[in-house]
Order: structure tokens, then C-alpha cells, then sequence
């Protein structure tokens, strides 16, 4: 494809600002349709005087267009990108928890939204106007209040639930379909010969050690809280936890040899972690010596999976599994060839689609056994995680995926993501119903979770990571006299107390009728988290070019109706860009280059697309634009503020540089930070001076940096460089591991550059050329 010359100078394009610099801001929620909404990964402080907080729902537009056929001609998607559960940090306010209203929270009686900050009290307070469907209700006698002059009620400084866009109502029993599950955790460990010598079987044992430290204080609370072992390789082993046994003596163990119609041997194989946390230690700490001298070399993975869920399938809890040998044997055992060539081909569809319908059938147990399955694939095999993968997808799980795992390297990261996948905060059997104003409605969801035949979404997990975006609708024209438009997130929940709970967030914003107001209210961080998620969702029906170019042509089209509609006289030649969304080309040129999008087979198999494409499925706004445009920094020039913490707690991070090699001195070191994986890179001209300070070593020879582990060490630059790193590293859901990179290898460079954006790579343009390119594109258009 051929472009016009470039007239763009590479120095003006637009790019990312250095957030990390940038002053902390203050954002009342109040200000959503007047005032822009805080970029996704800058430093901000939410005060929630009336709409909920955009760290919980952030929509593409801020001002909701008021007809179908202004809605038509924007091109920007209508959608919500929500984040639930979000943990807020520590200068922001709780979510408000409602227990004081017994027969549960106020509903409207025909569209079933609940009482929020945005109704409207008349009749002296014996009715309530819905925000959402304008239909009045009857104010029930325990809810009554009158109503001050100002049409307020008087007890509006009691009712937190009028006050805030973020409460937390204390459910009436009529929300509880069972009694409310315990937490219970089966922890499933790989103990074939390649777990045993790779050094995974004592990573997962480590692991599950620190998962049961962090559990202490939840079972602490609630002491119904039981913890199970199962260990697999061509055979499935139980333990009898309960059984209290001598110091030198270990429990009964069950064999189950059937991999092809596996069962749960024994009820004994959960136990309370209180009572019997000694027992469960005890077998945990002996299994590496059991099996060091393993000579099976294949495991059955999807039957130790199935019958976790099964031994949890009375109560309902969460399967954790961790695995080296990929699953070539039992129940759920690959059913086909990794087809590396198959993207681009008639294969593609088949290859980006799960294969067979055990998995699917798994899922559909776990979601109505209320099991979440947590699943970390180390492994060198093919697992197929296409298909795998949707077991912890449609169960709210997580899906963590490494090649070729290192035991230095990536023992830490398995220990930090169990221990974060059990303690995290997490909604269980939650159910998430969205609802919006007349005129508008729900037209898809995107995201990690389970779909029910009547369209809800239903599953057994929903933790504080994940993020969903909801695809909205205009219908039909919004009345004139409708002057806001509202949308309202309701999750009922299962808290780690037992406590059922329904979450409600509600958003209104404004009404218009003014294309350009519109595109001054639009929030790049949500368009660019809506079309990544879409895209990848769409990829296995549809194709991976159909949706790269539905990337490409959703860009042309928004900027074009920007430039038709909105741009005051204009050059006949010019590019130009909303300030709002100024970094949409550069965010959908990363995008296509994503390895979850590329068409390039030689930089990513078909099982590291799999998991890419649902940790997109998962990632938050902030972190779906570090996952488009990674953050490079230079560590070699550090000012004396970088890596230091300041008064109010926060961490100076050196700014961000454009991704192009051009920025890479043969004489410096750099961190790039892809939101998944840390990079050091060390030019060959590199200080030795730098050297000796970072990583305690003299001069560094070629294919040296492999070896090379990052260590506080007792000067300043080793310190503010080792707290730049966990800084990032705390900001991530996922533990990013770091890689050294020495200038001219082949293979760490050469993945290295892979995310340098700007540049051209295989058959992707450059960011300048793309620009160009997107120019073009506008000017047919306009012709």
C-alpha cells in the first residue's frame, strides 16, 4: 500500500504527555459534562458529589447525542467502559455501604432501576420521579420524608444513597436464590517430571504457601473458609486433609487413575484452613521431595480441572492451577496442531476458535457451581489456549501464560499472582444488569465473563481487574425536554463476609444536540479500551484484517466527521485532529502492530495471541494505553527528583519518550514498560561506571545482560532506579518480570523493538506514514 509523501514533520505529531509529571488534579463528578474527564493514567483525585467515579465507569462521551441520526453521523462508539470493583486509593472515599433499609433499596416499578442521587421527589415526598424512565413511584412509609423548599428532601444529608453515584445497598432476602457460599479455594500443582526439573513444582509449592499466609486473615473472619490440594500428572492425587497426623507421618493420599472419567475420591479433600492449616503445610512442603524424582513426563490437565470443580461444586470457590506440561493426556487433551501458518490463511477462523466442546462444557458447570478457575500455563508446549482459555474467561478467572519459563525470573511472578488472585478484592456469584435513559439502550457487552440465554451477565467471580465495556444505543430520539441522559450499573454480589450486596453506579450527563461540544466531552482512554476490546471479540468470527481494517476505517471516520463538521476553515492539505482525541491515529497504529492483533506469525504463536487477547479482554482504560503505546524511559540521565518520593507520597517518574529507535543511545540504558513485561535495554557503549552502580559487575561482554538480575545496591542510582521499577510493578494487576536487553541481540532486541510504535515493522507503517496515510483517506472522503 502505497503512501503519499510525508509533509508531516516527525517532531510535531502528537504523543502522549508526560502524565507522571503532570500536578494531581481534583475531579468532582459533578463537572463530567463540562469539564474533561482526568486521563486514564494520570494522577488525580476523585471527589463523588453525584455521578459515580470514572475509575468505576469512564463512557466514550460525556454529552449524549440527541437524536439517532446525530448519533449516526459522530462515528465515536457510544459506550461504557466499567471497572466495578476498582480499588480506590487511599485520599479517596469508600463506597458507601447502605444497611439501614430493611425491605432492601427503592426500585422503579417499570424499568427496575434503583433510587439514586439523579431522581426527583414530588408530591411532598410521596413520589419519585426515575431518572431512567421517567416513571413516577410511590415513596414506600420507612422511605418517607418530606420535602424542604428547595424540593429537597430533609433527610438528605442521612440518605447517602441521594447523595453519592456509588453506594453499596445491603440486599433484602428476597436477593438470595441459596445460602451464601463460604470461600473455598482448590489449589491444583503439576507434578510431572518437566514441573519437577524446570523448578515449577517448587515454585507452585512456594506459591501456594504465600497464597495461604494471605488467606489467614480472611479466614480469620470466617472460619468456614476451606482450602483443597490436588496434584496431577497422568494420574489425579487427593489428600486427606482432615486427618491429623504424626510429625514424621504424612495424610492418606487417593489415587485416581481414570483421567478420561475423573471423580472426586473422597469428601475429605477440603478442610478448614484454620483447623487444619498444619496438615495442609505439611503436604505442601513434602511434595517437591515426593516427586523430585518424577519420571512422567505429561499431564492431564483438563481432568485435574474438571474434578476441582467438582469437589467444589456443592459450595461454590475458586480453582487455581498451575502447570508445565501441557495438557497431552485425559479429558481435554489438545486436540490439535499448533498451526503457526494459519493466520491469513481460510484456517485463521478455525485456529482463533476453541476447538471441541469440553472446555465449553466445563465452563458451563463452573458458572452454575459458581467456581471461578484461575489457570497459569509455564509451559514450552501447546496448550491450546484458545480453547483452555475460555473456562477462565466465562468464570471470571485469570489466565496467566509464560513460554519458557525461568526459574529465577519467573518464580516470583507465579508466587505475586496466585497470592494476588486469592486476595484481591472480588464479587462472588455476581450478577451485572446495565440500564439506561429512554432512548438509549444496552447493544453488547464486551469483555471477560459469562453470558446467560436471557442476555444477563451472570458468573461465579467478578474481582476488582477486570474491566468490561458495554456498547450502547440510541434507539430513539431523547425527548427535547430531557435535558440529561442517564446510565445506571447494578451488580449484586456475594462479599467475602457472606453479605449479599447490590453495587449501584450512575452516571447523568448532558443532552446535545452540538456535534462539536460533543467531540470537546469525548475520552480517548475509553474509545481506544472500546475498540480493542471489540476488536478481539470479533476476531475469530469475522478475521483478523476485517478487524484491523474496521480499526483503520472507525479512525478515518471519526476524524473525518470531525474535520467536515467541527474544523473552522480549515487548509485544503491539513490534517486535523480533535484536541480530545488527537492520539487516536497513534493509539490505532498500536493496536494493529498488538501481538493479539498482528498479522506478523513471526513475532507471537498462537497460544501467546490466545492469552493476549484476554488479558485485553480484561485491562482497564489506563492499562489498555500502555498495552497500545508502551512508556520508554531513560535511565542513564536521571535528574535528582526521579525515582524519589515526594512529600504527598508520590513517586517521580523520568518522562516518557517517543517509541522509535531513534531514542535508543548506544551510550544509554533504558526501561520500556509494555503494561505486561518490564525491558531493560543497555546500549554497547554503556558507562561502566552505570554498570558497576546498577548490577554490582564490571564490564559488560557480549550476552552478559542475560544473567544479569536487578538488585538494590547501597548507592542512589541503584535506589531510584530499583523504585521506578516496583513503582510500575505496584500499578499492574499482573506481576511484570524484567529482561535484560543488550544492544545487537537478536532475540531480546529484536522484541524489543517489536513495540517501538512509531517505526515501521514488517508490514506496518510507521506513525508518520500512517498519519499520511489516515490524511489520505479523509481527503477521498471529502472530495
Amino acid at each position: 500500500q502505497t503512501t503519499p509523501k510525508s509533509r508531516i514533520d516527525p517532531t510535531q505529531v502528537p504523543r502522549p504527555a508526560a502524565a507522571e509529571d503532570q500536578q494531581i488534579r481534583e475531579f468532582k463528578t459533578s463537572s463530567l459534562s463540562t469539564t474533561a474527564v482526568p486521563q486514564a493514567s494520570s494522577q488525580y483525585r476523585v471527589v463523588d458529589d453525584g455521578n459515580c467515579s470514572p475509575r468505576f465507569m469512564r463512557l466514550t462521551v460525556n454529552q449524549i447525542p440527541n437524536t439517532k441520526e446525530l448519533a449516526k453521523r459522530l462515528a465515536i462508539p457510544i459506550a461504557i467502559v466499567m471497572q466495578p470493583l476498582t480499588q480506590l486509593p487511599l485520599t479517596e472515599s469508600v463506597v458507601p455501604y447502605i444497611t439501614d433499609l430493611t425491605s432492601g433499596p427503592p426500585r422503579c416499578r417499570r424499568c427496575r432501576a434503583y433510587v439514586n442521587c439523579h431522581v426527583q421527589f414530588v408530591d411532598g415526598g410521596r413520589h419519585w420521579n426515575c431518572n431512567l424512565c421517567g416513571m413516577t413511584n410511590a415513596v414506600e412509609g420507612e422511605y418517607f420524608s418530606t420535602l424542604d423548599h428547595t424540593g429537597q428532601r430533609r433527610d438528605i444529608r442521612d440518605r447517602r444513597e441521594l447523595r453519592y453515584g456509588s453506594v453499596d445497598f445491603a440486599a433484602s432476602p428476597e436477593y438470595y436464590n441459596r445460602p451464601a457460599m463460604h470461600p473455598a479455594y482448590m489449589f491444583a500443582i503439576d507434578i510431572s517430571s518437566e514441573a519437577a526439573q524446570s523448578g515449577l513444582l517448587q515454585a507452585s509449592v512456594d506459591a501456594v504457601l504465600s497464597a495461604l499466609e494471605g488467606l489467614d486473615d480472611i479466614a480469620q473472619r470466617n472460619h468456614l473458609l476451606q482450602v483443597g490440594l490436588l496434584t496431577f500428572d497422568t494420574h489425579l492425587q487427593f489428600y486427606n486433609l482432615h486427618k491429623e497426623c504424626e510429625e514424621d507421618e504424612l495424610p492418606g493420599v487417593y489415587v485416581v487413575p481414570d483421567i478420561d472419567d475423573p471423580f472426586v475420591p473422597t469428601p475429605h479433600c477440603m478442610a478448614p484452613l484454620l483447623l487444619h492449616r498444619a496438615t495442609i503445610e505439611k503436604v505442601l512442603r513434602a511434595l517437591p521431595e515426593m516427586y523430585a524424582d518424577a519420571h512422567v513426563g505429561e499431564a492431564a490437565v483438563g481432568a485435574a480441572l474438571q474434578v476441582a470443580a467438582m469437589a467444589l461444586q456443592p459450595n461454590g470457590g475458586k480453582v487455581v492451577c498451575m502447570f508445565s506440561a501441557p495438557p497431552t493426556m485425559g479429558v481435554g487433551k489438545v486436540g490439535r496442531l499448533d498451526d503457526a501458518a494459519a493466520i491469513g490463511t481460510d484456517r485463521e477462523r478455525k485456529i482463533l476458535s476453541p476447538d471441541g466442546t469440553f472446555y465449553s462444557g466445563l465452563a458451563d458447570l463452573c458458572c452454575s457451581a459458581q467456581v471461578s478457575v484461575d489457570v497459569h500455563a509455564y509451559t514450552s508446549g501447546y496448550c491450546d489456549l484458545v480453547s483452555l482459555g475460555q473456562v477462565c474467561r466465562r468464570s471470571g478467572g485469570q489466565l496467566s501464560y509464560v513460554s519458557a519459563y525461568q526459574h529465577a525470573k519467573h518464580a516470583l511472578k507465579l508466587q505475586r499472582e496466585v497470592l494476588r488472585g486469592v486476595t484481591r478484592p472480588a464479587a462472588q456469584e455476581a450478577v451485572l444488569r446495565v440500564r439506561c435513559s429512554t432512548g438509549l439502550c444496552v447493544d453488547n457487552y464486551y469483555g471477560s465473563f459469562n453470558k446467560t440465554l436471557e442476555g444477563d451477565i451472570e458468573m461465579p467471580s467478578l474481582d476488582a481487574d477486570k474491566t468490561l465495556a458495554v456498547e450502547l444505543r440510541l434507539e430513539a430520539d431523547i425527548a427535547a425536554e430531557k435535558k440529561e441522559a442517564s446510565v445506571q450499573c447494578a451488580l449484586l454480589y456475594t462479599a467475602p463476609d457472606g453479605s449479599r450486596r447490590i453495587r449501584v453506579h450512575t452516571l447523568a450527563v448532558t443532552v446535545s444536540n452540538n456535534i462539536s461540544s460533543i467531540f470537546r466531552c469525548s475520552d480517548l482512554d475509553s474509545v481506544v479500551n472500546f475498540m480493542a476490546k471489540r476488536a478481539v471479540t470479533e476476531a475469530p468470527d469475522k478475521g483478523l484484517e476485517a478487524v484491523r481494517a474496521s480499526l483503520i476505517s472507525t479512525t478515518v471516520q471519526i476524524l473525518y466527521v470531525y474535520r467536515k463538521f467541527c474544523a473552522t476553515n480549515p487548509a485544503p492539505g491539513q490534517l486535523i485532529l480533535p484536541e480530545s482525541l488527537k492520539l487516536l491515529p497513534l493509539y490505532t497504529l498500536g493496536l494493529l502492530k498488538n501481538k493479539a492483533l498482528t498479522t506478523d506469525v513471526a513475532i507471537v504463536r498462537n497460544d501467546q495471541r490466545a492469552y493476549l487477547t484476554q488479558r485485553l479482554l480484561t485491562l482497564s482504560a489506563a492499562e489498555t494505553s500502555t498495552c497500545a503505546y508502551p512508556r520508554l524511559f531513560a535511565l542513564h540521565s536521571l535528574s535528582p527528583s526521579h525515582g524519589c518520593t515526594s512529600s504527598d507520597g508520590h513517586l517521580s517518574l523520568p518522562p516518557s519518550l517517543s517509541l522509535t529507535a531513534e531514542k535508543l543511545d548506544t551510550n544509554g540504558a533504558y526501561l520500556l514498560d509494555n503494561g505486561e513485561a518490564l525491558m531493560f535495554w543497555l546500549g554497547t557503549n554503556v558507562p561502566k561506571s552505570f554498570v558497576q552502580q546498577v548490577f554490582n559487575v564490571g564490564a559488560l561482554g557480549a550476552g552478559d545482560a542475560a544473567s544479569l538480575e536487578l538488585h538494590c545496591y547501597d548507592n542512589d542510582v541503584s535506589r531510584r532506579i530499583c523504585s521506578i521499577v516496583e513503582h510500575i510493578r505496584a500499578s499492574r494487576p499482573s506481576y511484570q518480570v524484567l529482561d535484560m536487553v543488550q544492544q545487537r541481540d537478536a532475540v531480546g532486541e529484536g522484541n524489543l523493538l517489536t513495540y517501538l510504535v512509531e517505526d515501521r515493522h514488517a508490514t506496518v507503517v510507521s506513525y508518520v506514514d500512517f498519519l499520511c496515510h489516515i490524511h489520505s483517506q479523509i481527503q477521498q472522503k471529502l472530495a
